[in-house]
This record gives structure tokens, sequence and C-alpha cells, in this order.
């Protein structure tokens, strides 16, 4: 009767040491979800110091054109013969487009954030066909040659330093502001063509030369029947984006260099087109170029090791569960309450540190702390020196497996099924002797005595 008394108990103090350090592992979960937080908050000021710093200097700059536009009048009547008329604007893009392009980065600092700008000199060249209406047969009388327009796509023309002058035909015109009559642009700039109906020539020679401000990226819309780009810069963390990838490419400890060709094939609007048709809605969907990579990934890293969290405290949790069942120690939740706190306590030292010195020092520092921190602790609840070492190398080769797992991209998932795995598969073959119903765990820390 006495022996089903203490297997009971046993059984039953068994129980409840689990259910409450189950409670506790799931307690946990709430500082891991605001250190998430915190990384999501600082995350966003990083967003928030690039906007600003956008605002002042230039945000990504995207080049469109150029183009030409020539409008026209539409005209019909009703049943009461009352004449109606309508503006339409036809567009019409060059044959061959040269772009060429010289970026010099810059780093700016808003207090601890740094957001990568850049200045660039543009260089573009190429050659349009004379425009010819008459394949909607437009009539000639309804062609308004005099309010003809090149019109060119700059996403944010904040980034212009001087005045443009665009080279037309061995003639100088000066840009002006706004896209003129362009209705698939929202910013840029225009020079008129007045003279278009005038002139004889079946082609026309452009090119123009200017310095641009921008932050992040640079991109390209290959509105050309042919288009060549090239990009030199002293970056050496390029990231080509996109729809088309260079042809040739050559990035050094120096910089990088890169080179595209774009045929008109491979885009999804026409050479010419006019706004009855609105087919040059789809520019954006072709365009290309280059994002700046600045090495700040520390917030991804963190926000990844976070979602492992739960295993790092599962796992030690057990460990000194184990400690608990192998040997007449017991110990307190408010002790495994600490331990789980200190686990927790490691990303918050993860983003403060890596916002001042970098993911690969703030890593190594926080894991230092924190496997010192349990491992000292360890030595004076287990009582024991050899256990808390083995504590400890266990957290060593966790926080390795995990540096491991952050750096991989297409085995992450691999390497991480196959490591969850193996710590399963060594937890039960430590486990598999071990007759849980007859462990004696009565002496808990729930209960308390005068002794």
């Amino acid at each position: 009767m006495e022996t089903n008394k203490l297997s009971f108990a046993a059984r039953h103090s068994l129980l409840v040491k689990t259910v409450f350090i189950g409670i506790l592992i799931f307690t946990l979960l709430i500082p891991l979800a605001m250190v998430d937080d915190l990384v999501y908050e600082r995350e966003s000021r990083l967003q928030s110091v690039v906007h600003e710093i956008n605002n002042s200097w230039g945000a990504a700059q995207t080049i469109t054109g150029p183009m030409i536009i020539i409008p026209y009048r539409t005209t019909w009547h009703d049943e009461q013969s009352k004449v109606y008329t309508k503006i339409n604007q036809s567009y019409f893009l060059p044959d061959n487009l040269d772009i060429h392009s010289e970026l010099a980065p810059e780093i700016r600092w808003r207090g601890i954030f740094k957001v990568v700008v850049y200045r660039v000199k543009l260089t573009v060249n190429g050659r349009f066909s004379r425009p010819d209406l008459s394949i909607w047969k437009i009539p000639a009388e309804n062609i308004i040659w005099e309010d003809a327009t090149l019109s060119i796509g700059l996403s944010d023309t904040r980034g212009i330093e001087e005045n443009l002058f665009l080279n037309w035909n061995n003639s100088k015109i000066e840009f002006l502001s706004g896209t003129g009559n362009n209705e698939f642009i929202n910013k840029g700039l225009h020079v008129r063509l007045s003279n278009l109906a005038t002139e004889t020539a079946t082609s026309y020679q452009f090119g123009f030369t200017t310095n641009l401000n921008g932050n992040d990226s640079i991109s390209f819309t290959p509105v050309g029947k042919q288009n060549t780009v090239q990009v030199k810069s002293t970056w050496t963390d390029p990231s080509f984006i996109g729809s088309f990838l260079p042809v040739a490419r050559e990035i050094t400890q120096e910089g990088f260099t890169a080179n595209w060709k774009v045929s008109h094939l491979g885009r999804s609007y026409p050479q010419f087109w006019n706004s009855e048709n609105q087919n040059g809605s789809y520019l954006s969907d072709s365009d290309f170029g280059i994002k700046l990579l600045l090495p700040v990934d520390f917030y991804q890293k963190t926000q990844r090791s976070i979602k492992y969290g739960i295993l790092f405290i599962l796992l030690t949790f057990t460990v000194f569960f184990l400690f608990e069942v192998f040997n007449p120690i017991r110990l307190h939740f408010l002790q495994y309450m600490m331990v789980g706190i200190a686990l927790c306590i490691f990303y918050l030292l993860l983003l403060s540190i890596a916002e001042q010195f970098g993911f690969v020092i703030a890593y190594l520092s926080a894991m230092v702390a924190t496997v010192v921190l349990i491992t000292g602790y360890s030595m004076a609840i287990l009582q024991s020196k050899k256990h808390a070492l083995m504590l400890g190398t266990l957290l060593i080769l966790l926080y390795g497996y995990l540096y491991v797992l952050l750096h991989l991209q297409d085995y992450a998932l691999l390497f991480g099924a196959i490591g969850l795995f193996l710590i399963l598969a060594i937890v039960m073959y430590i486990t598999r002797n071990i007759d849980w119903y007859a462990v004696n765990l009565q002496r808990t820390d729930l209960e308390f005595s005068d002794k």
C-alpha cells in the first residue's frame, strides 16, 4: 500500500514539475516577443532615417526616356451634327539608347544609423526616327506639331544639381521642369520641339549629360529599340535588380562595372502608341538597374535568431530537468526562470551591440556574456562544476549552430531540420532507460518547510 502511495506521489510530483516548466517556457515567449517588437521598432527607425535623408538628398532614381510626345486632335459629331474635339497624345520611343553612368557612393550618418547615397554622372545618347502619325490615319491638319515635346522621366527631380540641356541635331535646348504632355511619367523634365514640323531630317540625334543625387538604387527603363547601359562605381556590394541582368559584369575590391544590352523584344510595350490605346502603362515593368547593398542586415538576422529562442529555452530547461532526474539536487522554478530570462536577454544584447559594432562582434559578445552568466550561475545552483561546464558546452554548440544557420541561404531549412532531428535523437537516447514512473521528485521547490 505504501509502495502504491509512493508511486502515485512520484508520478504526481513529476507531472506537476513538467507542467510548470511548460507554463514557464510559454511565459518566456512574452519577453521574446517584446525583443522582436524592439527589433522591428529599430528597423522602422532606420527606415525613417532613410526617408529623412531622401527628402534632403534625393531618393532612388529611375531614368525613363526620352520619348517624343506629339498631340493631335480627334473630332466627331453627334446625331444633331454637333462637333466635338479632343486632344490626344502620340508617343514615340528612340531607335537607339546608349547610357553611360559613373556612380560615386557616399555614406551618410544620422546618429548611429548610416545610409548609402550616391552622386551619378549620366551621359545619354541616342537616335529617333521621324515620328509618323499616318499609321493611325490621322489627318495632317489635326497634328499639333508646334506643341511637340521630348520628355524624360526622373523619379526624384530634387536630385538634379544644375541646369540641363539637350543636344538635338546640333542644336542646344534647355530642359524645362515637368514632363510636359506626358501622361505616363509622373516626374521628370521636357523640352519643346516646336520646329519639328519644319524639319526635313528623317532621323534625329540627341544627347545630354547630367549629375544626379540619389539613394539606395538606380534603375533604367529600356525605351530604345536597342538599349545599351553601362554603370561603373567604386561600390563593392552591388545587387542587380529588375527585369534584366547585365550581359557582362566585373566586381572587384575596387568596385564594379556592369553592362546591359536590352532589345525591345524583351518588353511589353511597343515603340509607338497613342493615348487612345494606353500601351505605355507598362513602362516600369521592364526597369532594371543596381541596388547598393549596405551590410545592415543585423535586424533581419536578429529577427531570425529570435525564432529559435524557444528551442534554446526548451533544451536548456531539458538539461536542468535531467540533472534533477539523475541527481538528488532540486531546482526552484525561479531558478529556471532566471536562466530563461538570461537566454532572452541574449537577443537584446545582440541587437544593441550590433547597431554599434556589427553583427559578428555582437553575436560573439552576447554569446560569451550569456554562456559565462548561465554557466557561473549553474555552478552554484547545481553544486557541480562538471554539470555546469556540460551545460556551458551545450550552449556554445547551440549558439554555434545558430550562427551557421543564420548565414545559410539555400540550405537553411535543410540544415535546421537535420539539426532539430539530431537534437531530439540525442535527448531520446539519453533518456531511453529512465523509468519515469519511478522518478521521485517529491522534494520539489513547490514544498516549503521550516527545515
